[in-house]
């Protein structure tokens, strides 16, 4: 305590050196929290990671076969969740603890309290939205027409919305100048060909396969396209549990993932053989080398930051994110930095 007899200017200097100290340690502790996670530390802890068995699973295929998760001592299990359940549904649920997704699809459950924190943006590309009749050049040009989709609030409906929002269209779901039609993934070929729809939007390297069977042409390609190339579509991310009881894991599986990225973009066609080898993906080698090549895979965890901005902000206008949503806090909050992570 200081005594009263100190003179009045060495008592004011003492209280505010404190405040000072206080403050610094404050902020020290406030950011050191988001980046002192050392994948160094040991953590026995099981990680549960769902089975990936699409093109975009790259980065946790190859950290499987590779060894990647190995070397840094990670433990973990695959978990199957099944056909009808999300990524997304069995992290909520804690059946998993890990995962990938497309960034476009995590950003909406965010807001409702999703339970995860992204680590990393993996890598571009992804999506492409189809069309067979040449009279339609542009995105404009399906004003009044019918795009057909798996899921109206899936990732690729979210990129065509995205698309024909910067060509000037509507896309609310109530007063929209294009309509979504859902049907089963098997479907969308056939239903484009015999003319129920205008046009397609889904996921690789179904377009690529589809562009042959058909004879389909590419209306947009988030991998190519100016405003979606250089956009991080899949994104690795934890549980909110793990950020916070196993920070060491999280750092293990987001540098391992990261490894994995790095690995796949100097070896696209061994990472192809690898899938269809191991059966991870169907299809052929040609058409996923082909949407494979078009992507970069880059990983970053300031491009995936980067990134969120931009997607959240088209979704804010378009009207799957409600005015209300704080886009700086919801970013904030949706994301975890570990350390050594670029």
């Amino acid at each position: 305590m200081i005594k009263s007899s100190t003179p009045k200017c060495l008592r004011l200097g003492l209280v505010l050196f404190i405040i000072s100290v206080s403050l610094a340690a404050c902020s020290k502790s406030s950011t050191s929290t988001s980046e002192n996670y050392n994948a160094s530390e040991k953590d026995s802890y099981v990680l549960k990671i769902s089975e990936n068995s699409d093109l975009c699973g790259a980065p946790q295929q190859i950290a499987i076969e590779k060894g990647f998760f190995d070397d840094l001592g990670l433990k973990y299990k695959v978990i199957k969740i099944g056909q009808d359940t999300s990524n997304l549904d069995a992290l909520n649920a804690g059946k998993i603890d890990a995962s990938n997704s497309l960034m476009a699809s995590i950003i909406q459950p965010l807001t409702n309290g999703a339970k995860l924190k992204i680590t990393t943006g993996l890598h571009t590309g992804c999506l492409q939205v189809l069309t067979k009749d040449g009279k339609i050049k542009s995105a404009a040009d399906l004003k009044g027409k019918k795009i057909g989709v798996t899921a109206v609030a899936g990732s690729p409906a979210i990129f065509a919305k995205r698309v024909l929002a910067k060509s000037g269209l509507k896309v609310s779901d109530e007063k929209g100048d294009v309509s979504f039609v859902t049907y089963q993934s098997d479907q969308l070929g056939q239903v484009l060909d015999k003319g129920e729809v205008d046009a397609i939007a889904l996921g690789d390297p179904d377009t690529e396969v589809l562009k042959k069977q058909y004879g389909f042409k590419t209306l947009a390609n988030s991998s190519t396209d100016k405003g979606f190339k250089n956009e991080y579509c899949c994104v690795a991310y934890v549980s909110n549990d793990i950020a916070k009881k196993h920070p060491a894991v999280a750092a293990k599986y987001t540098l391992a993932m990261q490894k994995a990225a790095d690995w796949i973009q100097k070896h696209k066609e061994e990472m192809v053989d690898i899938q269809l080898n191991k059966n991870y993906v169907a299809g052929s080698k040609d058409s996923n080398l082909t949407s494979l090549k078009s992507y970069t895979f880059k990983p970053s965890y300031s491009g995936a930051y980067d990134s969120f901005d931009t997607v959240a902000s088209d979704l804010l206008k378009i009207g799957i994110l409600s005015n209300d949503v704080d886009l700086k806090a919801l970013r904030t909050n949706s994301f975890l930095k570990v350390k050594s992570v670029k």
